[in-house]
């Protein structure tokens, strides 16, 4: 059984047609650079799966996220103690300030991060 050529031009005629139809209806005269066509998804198990593997992933960059950002935190800390006492009570080099400085900045995003995901409800 073959497929007609005819009946197969116009498919792919009509199909665009529709899509078309649907952009200009959404509010543009034509598909922007980048725009995303909403499809209806006739199943919203698999939406909900998709969606639960997208949470699932942005659980597991923001675990491999902090962790990273620990082991920078421990490792200054530790550069910093020993600035520390080699400094013996005189000022610090600025070598140690900058360190303190990425510590902060570090901790900082820690808990920005742990503070937006409790946020959204992410506190398992």
């Amino acid at each position: 059984m073959g497929l007609n050529p005819t009946w197969l031009v116009g498919l792919c005629i009509s199909l665009c047609l529709s899509i078309s139809t649907t952009t200009a209806e959404a509010g543009g005269s034509g598909a922007a650079p980048g725009a995303q066509i909403n499809i209806p998804n006739v199943n919203p198990r698999v939406e909900r799966r998709f969606e639960l593997l997208r949470q699932k992933e942005a659980n597991e960059r923001m675990h491999r996220d902090n962790s990273d950002d620990m082991q920078k935190m421990v490792s200054l800390a530790a550069e910093l103690k020993q600035y520390a006492e080699a400094a013996d009570g005189s000022s610090l080099p600025p070598e140690a300030v900058r360190k303190a400085n990425e510590l902060e900045k570090l901790a900082r995003r820690v808990r920005h991060r742990l503070n937006d995901s409790m946020l959204r409800g992410g506190a398992h």
